[in-house]
């Protein structure tokens, strides 16, 4: 009887042990995967444009789908590996992405700070600018993002989901 006993024990250590290495080799092939995102090296910029690395490039945002941000307000931008990083005018944020294929991404999430949102005078006679608003429809149009491009004249577009041209950023 005692040795049947320990037979059965041998089994299930063994049998847990299989199931270990199963499940183990089984995470590692999803991490390998990446759910269609490209790999790529830890170095290389994940916003690959075709152009020069976007890694650790700070930018101002200049457009919003063809409308000019008013020269009083400074949205900007930094690309790193993950995130990209920056300041809506009156808060911070990182915004995470994942690559998908050579030039495709997709905005996660989006963090902020909560400072209140300040209303800027342009001057006697000119509109007021409430930031908080402007941070808002930034902060939107910016999940809608998926594919992002470098020209000769030293600019960054982001074009939406549909290929229509949503932000465009100046170098700083």
């Amino acid at each position: 009887m005692k040795a049947n006993g320990k037979k059965q024990t041998l089994n299930f250590y063994a049998i847990s042990a299989l199931t270990a290495l199963l499940v183990s080799s089984a995470s590692y092939a999803a991490d390998e995967e990446l759910d269609g995102i490209t790999d790529r090296e830890t170095q290389s910029c994940p916003l690959n444009s075709g152009g020069p690395s976007l890694l650790g490039t700070k930018w101002r945002v200049s457009e919003t789908y063809g409308n000019k941000i008013p020269t009083p307000v400074t949205l900007s931008m930094t690309v790193n590996l993950d995130t990209m990083t920056g300041d809506t005018g009156c808060n911070k944020y990182a915004a995470k992405f994942k690559q998908i294929g050579a030039t495709g991404f997709v905005i996660s999430q989006i963090d902020r700070t909560r400072e209140p949102c300040m209303v800027v005078s342009q001057g006697e006679g000119k509109p007021t600018i409430h930031l908080g608003n402007i941070e808002g429809s930034y902060l939107r149009i910016m999940r809608r993002m998926g594919s992002v491009q470098q020209t000769d004249e030293g600019t960054l577009v982001f074009y939406d989901r549909n290929g229509k041209e949503g932000l465009v950023m100046t170098k700083l």
